[in-house]
């Protein structure tokens, strides 16, 4: 009984020693431009699957279902994001 009122290692971390560990190299949060780029590619290709939509069935003898249009949308978001150059610090 005696041991489990001890206090263990683990338990005995300061609040302070918390904080000391979650501080980031950044006040805030802003955006990268691969993230910018990702969402306005995102969106494009919605659009662009919405117009393409009607023609698609012709062109490929296929309905468009969203399992293809997740497939566009994730390799033309992928790529315009590969073109994108990191940002360096």
């Amino acid at each position: 009984m005696a041991t489990i009122a001890q206090p263990t290692l683990q338990t005995s971390i300061t609040l302070q020693q918390l904080k000391a560990r979650q501080k980031r190299d950044y006040e805030y949060w802003a955006p990268t431009a691969k993230v910018s780029a990702g969402v306005l590619a995102g969106a494009a290709t919605i659009l662009l699957t919405a117009f393409l939509g009607p023609h698609w069935k012709s062109w490929t003898q296929q309905d468009m279902t969203p399992g293809v249009i997740t497939a566009i949308t994730t390799i033309v978001t992928f790529a315009i994001q590969y073109c994108v150059p990191d940002r360096s610090r």
